[in-house]
């Protein structure tokens, strides 16, 4: 064992002064190899003579170890998202005009089809007012040529013309009813008041907002936009964990209900909609932050590893087990092929069969057949 030490200081001290134009890097990874390669040697030589070299004991390295078992790996896309309700609208109003009346006020419920506000149609109610004098009237010609057109008095024409014209005024004051109606903002389902935006006197326009309503019986739901790189891989039905932090921060499971055909051309993203069960989804506020994990990888029986014990060189991904060798433990190099990462964990896809012990502390400093101790 010393001579060998000696051999290799005397092999560093050479190289050192007549190797000064080569590259620092390139010599220390030679001497290292040249140094495993060593050890190795004497190991095996030790095993064979049943010799124990002096100063064997301070060369064995102690180490931690982690033994491969199968167990199950989930790998979750994580993204932020928003929520939403089905029935959450600006109810608007429909004509042009000041606001005559607001009927709610924040916090009121009220049912679907409950007139919120009204709008100013006093010149569409004189247009009606006049319309049902001459409907009256047209009416009453009407009903008397019928009589006398029954009693075989006048004439056919006579009577025809009396019943166009009350059967006109009829649609045209049906259609004023419907123009009239636009006047009213009107509630489109049953719930909640959250806001009344304007105030009495104020002009309204078409389209304009006017009351915030907030269904009280629809369903809250989730809203996430995903990078179209994931287009393939996320699909209506997987699961989901939903954490709503104003919520307590409990994480909820989830189900991705409807996954957008649609790319945005500005964000490159697509929508995903969730659906939260449970107590918790009866809680849930408009546009309140949410944190979601999509679940796009699920194995069951993978061989899992801490991402931070794989090491790779130039070619090969590879971790450092404990192998026996002559009655001794060594650490051996074993290539492996890994698949999914997340949350600091690797699936090993090949490489590693269950029972190996692959070393977790101390592997920083060992080279591949040194002498280790657990």
């Amino acid at each position: 064992m010393k001579y060998a030490t000696s051999a290799f200081i005397l092999t560093l001290g050479l190289l050192t002064a007549c190797g000064g134009d080569k590259d620092p890097n390139a010599q220390l990874a030679e001497l290292k190899k040249e140094q495993a390669a060593n050890q190795a040697k004497i190991a095996e030589l030790e095993a064979k003579t049943g010799a124990k070299a002096e100063g064997a004991a301070a060369q064995t390295t102690p180490v931690s170890v982690i033994k491969v078992a199968p167990e199950s790996f989930k790998s979750y896309l994580e993204l932020q998202g928003r929520v939403d309700f089905d029935q959450n609208a600006n109810v608007a109003a429909r004509a042009a005009g000041t606001l005559t009346s607001l009927r709610v006020q924040r916090g009121d419920r009220v049912s679907k089809g409950q007139t919120l506000a009204t709008v100013d149609a006093s010149v569409l109610d004189a247009s009606i007012a006049e319309l049902r004098t001459r409907m009256d009237l047209a009416r009453v010609v009407y009903e008397k040529q019928d009589r006398l057109w029954k009693q075989q008095i006048g004439t056919e024409i006579q009577y025809l013309q009396a019943k166009n014209n009350y059967q006109a005024l009829q649609r045209n004051l049906a259609a004023l009813n419907q123009q009239r109606a636009l006047y009213s903002v009107v509630a489109p389902f049953s719930g909640t008041v959250d806001d009344v935006l304007p105030k009495i006197g104020e002009t309204v326009a078409p389209g304009a907002p006017v009351v915030k309503l907030i269904s009280s019986s629809g369903s809250g739901k989730i809203l996430a936009d995903v990078s179209e790189a994931y287009a393939s891989r996320i699909k209506a039905g997987d699961r989901a964990l939903v954490t709503i932090p104003d919520l307590g921060g409990e994480e909820l499971p989830a189900t991705v209900r409807v996954v957008s055909s649609t790319i945005n051309p500005t964000s490159r993203t697509f929508t995903t909609e969730l659906r939260l069960s449970g107590s918790k989804a009866g809680q849930l506020r408009p546009n309140m932050v949410a944190n979601v994990r999509i679940q796009n990888y699920d194995r069951q029986n993978a061989t899992v590893l801490p991402v931070d014990l794989v090491q790779k060189d130039e070619q090969n991904s590879y971790v450092l087990v404990v192998n026996e060798k002559g009655g001794k433990k060594v650490a051996a190099k074993r290539v492996i092929q890994t698949g999914q990462t997340y949350n600091g964990k690797v699936e090993v896809t090949s490489g590693l069969q269950a029972g190996d012990q692959v070393i977790s502390a101390g592997y920083q400093t060992l080279n591949e057949g040194q002498l280790v101790t657990l």
